[in-house]
């Protein structure tokens, strides 16, 4: 008896301070796994969207999941009692601008996944934290450092890799959208960093769907055919599927810092890569995967220089 209650007993080196830091690594280990997580449900969300694509048009398939997520948006805030409040935004045009760079964002990725397939459009997607950072130059008034472009450059080598140009091709088309989602989705996190500073995630996430939907709805309209239905079970699976993994990063934060899941975005390529490889037979060169390794390098190695001044600070 004694015995066990000298192993119950706390251990001398377990200060308070040891002791919370513990808890906080537990609580990160929590919210990376789930923002993995939440990588391996877009992975999914895409592939169908890749699959659906060869027959329903994307304006379609993205409108119908922006009502989705819209009606999914507006309940969660009721249900947080909150409907009123989310719905006046301090930055409004600021937000009108976020929705619509996420729902042309979206309809870019569709139409690249039809035209690159999975695996490489994500490779080249991958390229979005470093344009990010480049953006945050004019907009937010951060610095463009050795270390920046230097990971500029990586990521850069990395792209030129996996697309392949020469002086007799053209970029191919499919590979300009895959950019093109990149930068749209780069200039989303910056004016999603700018609109932090007045409106929470809740506000943020009700504007972007609401918006985004309205945006759409024209486009969606004019694109419309009738379904079979084994086309709408699987708009009706990417459209929770893309609720699932929003939730799953919304939970994620409450456990993790951003910083600290950022690198785990990584995970939606390596994701991306095994299921368009396992699901639909796609064979990427070597060039390409050396390409996505740059890619992520460059990203990786900008978010560890990052991480590294805001401790000095």
């Amino acid at each position: 008896m004694p015995q066990r209650q000298e192993r119950m007993s706390a251990s001398p080196w377990e200060t308070p301070a040891v002791l919370n830091a513990r808890h906080h690594w537990r609580r990160a280990r929590i919210g990376m796994a789930l923002c993995a997580l939440a990588m391996a449900v877009f992975a999914v969300q895409d592939a169908f969207t890749r699959y659906l694509v060869a027959s329903v048009s994307p304006w379609q398939i993205m409108a119908v999941r922006l009502w989705a997520f819209a009606l999914g948006a507006l309940f969660y805030a009721a249900w947080r009692g909150r409907l009123f409040a989310v719905l006046k935004p301090q930055r409004p045009w600021l937000q009108m601008a976020r929705a619509a760079f996420s729902a042309f964002e979206m309809v870019t990725v569709a139409m690249a996944l039809k035209a690159l397939g999975l695996a490489e459009t994500h490779a080249l997607f991958a390229i979005f934290p470093i344009l990010a950072a480049l953006m945050a130059v004019p907009v937010l008034g951060e610095r463009l450092n050795r270390h920046r472009l230097l990971a500029t450059v990586i990521g850069f080598a990395g792209a030129l890799l996996i697309l392949r140009p020469s002086v007799h091709a053209a970029l191919r088309p499919g590979a300009a959208l895959a950019l093109l989602a990149a930068a749209l989705f780069a200039a989303y996190q910056v004016a999603g960093r700018l609109a932090a500073r007045d409106d929470d995630y809740l506000t943020a996430i009700v504007q972007i769907s609401t918006i985004g939907a309205v945006i759409l709805t024209p486009f969606g309209l004019s694109a419309w055919q009738n379904l079979l239905p084994w086309q709408w079970a699987i708009v009706a699976a990417i459209s929770v599927l893309a609720i699932l993994a929003h939730l799953l990063l919304v939970k994620a934060l409450e456990f993790a810092e951003a910083i600290q899941l950022q690198p785990f975005n990584y995970f939606l390529l390596l994701f991306a890569l095994i299921i368009g490889t396992l699901w639909f037979g796609e064979r990427p060169p070597v060039t390409s995967w050396l390409g996505a390794g740059l890619v992520v390098s460059g990203g990786l190695f900008m978010l560890l220089h990052e991480r590294h001044r805001a401790t000095r600070s």
